[in-house]
């Protein structure tokens, strides 16, 4: 089945719209990362604008009467919403999603490995 031009023209528009709706309901992304790591008012703002870009995608689609509009239009989606989600896990202090203090796998030191003199004298 060819992929219809006119119907992924329609979805980069309703991929405009779904980034608009986002704007609308979040702050910048820098704004989001600046804040409290996994802020609930950040999270639920997130969730509304979501819903609302999906119904949107899906509303355009209809009229449309594409699957392939309401694809492009989801990868859009999917692209906004994880870098809001990506932005509300980063800690500002530590520019990663590990909080100050924390252990981190890249130190080694949360699964210690056995010395190699210790398994060879064994």
């Amino acid at each position: 089945m060819p992929i219809n031009r006119h119907a992924v023209e329609v979805g980069v528009l309703a991929g405009v719209a779904d980034l608009l709706i986002f704007q609308h309901f979040m702050p910048p992304v820098t704004d989001v990362k600046a804040g409290d790591q996994f802020n609930p008012l950040i999270e639920s703002s997130e969730r509304t604008a979501l819903v609302v870009a999906v119904v949107t995608t899906a509303l355009i689609a209809g009229f449309v009467r594409s699957w392939d509009t309401f694809l492009v239009g989801g990868v859009v989606i999917i692209g906004i919403d994880f870098a809001y989600k990506h932005a509300n896990a980063v800690h500002p202090d530590t520019g990663s999603m590990q909080a100050p203090g924390q252990i981190s796998m890249a130190d080694g030191a949360l699964h210690p490995m056995p010395s190699y003199d210790e398994v060879a004298s064994g």
